[in-house]
């Protein structure tokens, strides 16, 4: 175990690099899962604790791929057996692709089972779930079962795999969690929008009586299909489909899974940096729990958590300098080595108004440089690049949620090292990475004064 304790964007200090996230709450604890991805795509999981969701203590390893593994390790989810009561038995699912017997790579779904949530023992063999030649190619995707409690016992199974003719997602069921049977892949409707070249099933959940379905395309976004029934068919999201997007060229996060608490529905996903290791794997955070919700008119999105509040630990004098062309800059250095909260609120531009001169917040991330975040007319903001003299900038990426804003907004921001997300009224607009880390000198782009009662604070 590492012991080592940190807050807001989690990243392993005992491992290079991971990737996708998933998380269990129990008995007031939440259980965060890792993909560690040093040499491949997945070699496989750690864990981290936390008591309030937003402190973790990590503890590293947790489950090792086998011999026989020859790609990767892939991603997993936990779940309660269905005889919890009497076993205390908690079960992990979890991928490996191997070489079968006709001498090509096969990737199968195994599982693990624990009474403590610490400890994993893996099952055998004789229980490895393998792809139904029915309605699935032998030779794609088989991965990632995330589970969904059934009515009458036991759980549905929604999984990443490769349909026949079909781009789509595994679809099964399961009444003791650990042996599944798989069913024919739902059927989902594109119209509106284009089918992606390829497909990976984060999680669904059901609210109010529909089915959310939040699936990865591509490896840059996470958009939403509703269904009636979780045996589908899904249709596209009118509203708000993309939930993760990357706009710009760089990806700046991805990979969102549902968890379930006794009081919401929770989401984490994580966050990727610019930086890679000598082996090519992405350096990522996970990024803060966001609060799953549905509107009125039936549109899911991503919120920010109040259990985040926890983050305000020690507020910061928020004094700034005159403007120097540009950006007004906070006297004072923060704390963005250990993570900061930005919070204050903002009147939304007129549509005449230059984007030269919208609001917004600049974290530099080298001497004379920084990253800008400016909101725009109807909420729309911007992302990018400036100098904080000469007020040169290229912008990276745009992001226009689809929902009314107040003509004044609040706005949040969690910086960490090289990472940040950014709220609206408590919506999130965007998770977004600095091209190096930021120095700890923030400052505001309030040339027209419709930023106002700016709040800082240290997360330590």
């Amino acid at each position: 175990m590492t012991n080592a304790t940190q807050s807001m964007f989690f990243k392993s200090k005992g491992v290079d690099a991971h990737w996708d996230t998933w998380m269990f709450f129990h008995e007031g604890v939440f259980y965060l899962f890792y993909l560690i991805t040093e040499y491949s795509p997945g070699e496989g999981f750690g864990l981290a604790t936390s008591p309030d969701g937003v402190t973790w203590t990590d503890h590293g390893w947790a489950v090792k791929a086998s011999e026989k593994m020859v790609t990767y390790l892939g991603t997993g989810a936990v779940w309660k057996s269905p005889d919890f009561d009497s076993s205390g038995r908690f079960i992990c699912n979890y991928s490996e692709w191997r070489v079968e017997d006709d001498g090509r790579q096969t990737q199968n779904i195994l599982f693990a089972w624990s009474d403590d949530l610490m400890n994993w023992t893996k099952f055998g063999d004789d229980h490895i779930f393998k792809v139904d030649t029915r309605y699935y190619e032998q030779h794609g995707r088989w991965d990632c079962i995330f589970p969904l409690p059934r009515p009458q016992g036991g759980y549905y199974g929604f999984w990443t795999a490769t349909p026949k003719e079909a781009i789509g997602f595994g679809f099964g069921r399961s009444d003791d969690g650990v042996h599944w049977e798989a069913l024919s892949s739902p059927e989902l409707i594109w119209e509106g929008a284009d089918p992606p070249h390829s497909m990976e099933a984060g999680a669904v959940a059901e609210f109010n009586g529909k089915y959310y379905a939040i699936v990865g395309q591509g490896s840059r976004t996470m958009k939403t299909m509703i269904a009636d029934s979780p045996a589908g068919p899904y249709s596209i999201a009118p509203v708000n489909y993309a939930l993760l997007e990357n706009s710009g060229e760089h990806k700046h996060t991805y990979f969102a899974r549902f968890l379930r608490t006794p009081d919401d529905i929770l989401v984490n996903h994580h966050a990727v940096t610019r930086f890679q290791l000598d082996t090519g794997r992405d350096i990522c955070y996970w990024a803060p729990l966001k609060r799953a919700f549905v509107d009125e008119a039936g549109t899911l999105w991503f919120g920010y958590w109040q259990g985040n509040e926890a983050l305000k630990k020690n507020p910061v004098p928020t004094r700034f300098a005159p403007a120097n062309g540009r950006v007004q800059m906070a006297e004072a250095i923060v704390d963005t080595a250990n993570g900061i909260v930005i919070e204050g609120s903002v009147t939304l531009p007129a549509a005449d108004l230059p984007e030269s001169n919208w609001p917004g917040l600049y974290v530099e991330y080298e001497t004379g440089r920084g990253s800008f975040i400016q909101v725009g007319t109807r909420g729309v903001t911007h992302f990018g690049l400036m100098t904080e003299n000469e007020g040169s900038s290229h912008l990276e990426d745009v992001m226009a949620r689809e929902r009314p804003f107040a003509s004044t907004a609040r706005f949040r921001t969690l910086l960490k090292e090289s990472v940040l997300e950014f709220y609206l009224d408590d919506l999130l607009i965007q998770s977004y990475s600095l091209p190096a880390e930021a120095t700890g000198r923030i400052g505001l782009l309030n040339t027209s004064g419709l930023i106002h009662e700016v709040q800082v604070w240290n997360a330590v």
